[in-house]
């Protein structure tokens, strides 16, 4: 069977792969010390910990035997009939002792091209009860496992479970000590802390970043004279704008008062020229008081070494330069 390759991503979403997670918010060393054993207690060839997301079913942990015919990163697209599916469908436990018995699995490339006849696999859960994926075991001869082999597969399952528990309430945690509480974006400390694995992505992929300082106009005398809810109310309507104007893997942020960052994959002036008059197209919320932005911006190419401050205070200097202009 033909799996596709986890490809790499710049984003943290439930339905992502976590196996772009850093290492140390989950502990992928224990997952394959757990895999490698229940191979070995099993005496299979094949036991993964795998993952329901937007590639399908992505393995994340697979045993390391010799004839295991799939490896962490592979993923096989959710049209496959495959034993996974069925697992994470259900959200129930799925023992097949002999698939070839069975019709249903007549067209699983896991029975017809890699001869695993014999699968049993439990559901790994979210916190929130939705499905992760699976922990599962697999084998090239029939099986027929007795009761106690089933419970500590099980025990094994609560201890992945409880792994993902810990990441889950961290993740909620540091989410929401990274957002401001105004606009739901990135606050000055989650852009500073993010930016940094941004920069690095990008110059492994060569890619070329613009840092772009944005500041709304005449705030001072909105607030003064409308009052500081509407002021408010003007700053949750310009992030939203940004938010609705870049894209997923772009990264923005309020950072301070009426002052916004963005860290986008745009690579020419001319592209850029284009976002900032999309965005100054955008309308805005129709009983808020009218207003502008100035901006300033600095490109980020992957051998560019400058620090984050030097970065930012040329483009904020370009920004206070563009304020100047009638």
């Amino acid at each position: 069977m033909t799996f596709t390759k986890a490809s790499l991503s710049a984003e943290l979403y439930l339905n992502h792969s976590i196996k772009n997670i850093e290492v140390s918010e989950i502990d992928w060393d224990r997952w394959q010390r757990l895999v490698d054993s229940i191979a070995n207690i099993f005496d299979a060839p094949a036991a993964f910990i795998t993952q329901a997301n937007l590639k399908g079913i992505e393995i994340l942990s697979a045993a390391n035997k010799p004839q295991n015919p799939y490896h962490a990163g592979q993923s096989m697209g959710p049209e496959v009939n495959i034993y996974c599916h069925e697992v994470v469908r259900t959200a129930a436990p799925l023992y097949i002792k002999d698939a070839s018995q069975d019709p249903k699995w007549q067209n699983n490339p896991e029975l017809t091209q890699d001869k695993l006849v014999s699968y049993l696999g439990l559901p790994i859960f979210w916190p929130n009860g939705n499905p992760f994926g699976t922990l599962c075991v697999m084998d090239i001869k029939a099986s027929d496992y007795q009761e106690q082999f089933i419970e500590l597969l099980t025990v094994i399952r609560d201890v992945i479970n409880s792994d993902l528990s810990h990441f889950y309430v961290r993740n909620q945690l540091l989410t929401q000590s990274y957002t401001d509480p105004l606009t739901h974006i990135y606050n000055r400390r989650g852009f500073s802390d993010i930016l940094i694995k941004n920069r690095e992505l990008a110059t492994r992929l060569n890619q070329t970043l613009v840092l772009i300082y944005f500041d709304i106009n005449q705030f001072k005398p909105i607030n003064d004279t409308f009052g500081h809810a509407v002021g408010d109310a003007v700053l949750a309507d310009f992030s939203a704008r940004l938010r609705q104007s870049c894209r997923s893997c772009d990264l923005i942020c309020r950072w301070g008062g009426d002052e916004f960052l963005m860290l986008a994959q745009i690579q020419t002036s001319a592209q850029l020229s284009g976002f900032v008059e999309r965005l100054k197209q955008d309308s805005q919320v129709d009983d808020l008081p009218c207003y502008s932005f100035s901006y300033g911006y600095v490109f980020i190419s992957p051998e560019n070494t400058d620090t984050f401050d030097d970065l930012l205070a040329l483009a904020d200097q370009q920004m206070y330069l563009n304020k100047q202009q009638p």
